[in-house]
């Protein structure tokens, strides 16, 4: 595992306040094409970080000393999975990562874009690429960080694919907890699931979730057939009970279904205790579920975003350039 000092502190950057629900900002000067708009969160600020390069094949890293990091990805596409473990503060800029296809099919290999694991301070991922060009199936961003708020902004996951019995595709699940998650510019083509981000026990109380500019695609066949009934793109609950629920916002949040499913089979919830899809159905030219009853604020809709993709083809990945951040005020 190579680690290198860092050779210069990251800059000091004042975290964004924010905004109201579909409240536009400023355009950034200098940001790369597609032009993007300034972003929500910025980095935390590093103190002597320490540089963890990713090397070929699976890679799973560990930091000792709750170190501050910078996960360095290679300027061409890296080929498995990827796990860092350990650090205080992670920064991840830009990067392009897929999994092969192997022998074994079942949800035992290492099949993840992306796991961030017993991160303590802040874990911000932006400009990630995940996809399915290595030909196997994975999940795209997992996370294992009960005490750590993880960002993940201007993040494309694009055509990952699984099954109930095997990898579920999640676009993103924090399955061993997460203190705050944040996710802002984030598009995901899922073959599956999308947004898993329900309560586990590793989730502390009052544990919170933001997502804004969010579109989750489902694409290919449905999968049917034994064990695998499921694929919602939205999960704010995994049982009827709807225990330890994160305070969530939902701002301008888009789940696509395949052509001729029905919006209400992509969101997993509940009503009076039992099992519903969905929590609260608002009909229109832009159907909308709400979740009343839970601490949810805000909807997700039908369709895709006007503008098309949140992070379109070619905004996200190893040429990846920051828009920056949004100024606090």
């Amino acid at each position: 595992m190579p680690l290198r000092p860092w050779r210069a502190l990251w800059g000091v950057l004042a975290i964004a306040c924010l905004l109201p629900c579909g409240a536009a900002v400023a355009g950034a000067p200098g940001a790369a094409a597609p032009a993007a708009q300034p972003l929500k969160w910025p980095p935390p600020v590093l103190v002597n970080p320490v540089t963890v390069a990713i090397m070929p094949g699976d890679v799973n890293i560990h930091v000792p000393g709750a170190r501050d990091c910078v996960l360095q990805w290679p300027r061409a596409r890296h080929v498995g999975h990827v796990q860092i473990s350990g650090c205080h503060n992670l920064v991840s800029i830009g990067g392009w990562n897929t999994i092969p296809d192997g022998p074994d099919h079942s949800n035992a290999p290492p099949s993840r874009i992306l796991e961030i694991s017993a991160i303590t301070g802040v874990a911000h991922v932006e400009g990630l690429l995940g996809d399915a060009s290595g030909g196997g199936m994975s999940d795209c961003i997992t996370i294992a960080a009960p005490a750590a708020v993880v960002q993940i902004e201007n993040v494309r996951c694009d055509g990952i694919f699984g099954f109930y019995d095997q990898f579920h595709a999640d676009c993103i699940q924090p399955f061993g907890g997460v203190k705050a998650l944040r996710i802002y510019d984030f598009t995901c083509r899922t073959g599956y699931q999308g947004l898993s981000i329900w309560p586990v026990g590793g989730s502390p109380l009052g544990w919170t979730a933001d997502l804004q500019r969010v579109n989750v695609i489902s694409i290919g066949p449905a999968v049917y057939g034994g064990h695998n009934s499921g694929g919602y793109l939205y999960w704010p609950c995994a049982t009827a009970q709807c225990a330890n629920v994160g305070r969530t916002v939902l701002c301008d949040v888009y789940l696509q279904p395949r052509p001729a499913m029905a919006f209400s089979t992509t969101v997993y919830s509940t009503v009076g205790g039992q099992i519903a899809h969905p929590a609260a159905l608002v009909a229109g030219a832009a159907p909308v579920i709400s979740f009343p009853g839970l601490p949810i604020d805000g909807h997700v809709t039908q369709g895709s975003p006007p503008a098309g993709d949140y992070v379109p083809v070619g905004a996200a990945g190893p040429d990846y350039v920051s828009p920056g951040y949004a100024p606090a005020s």
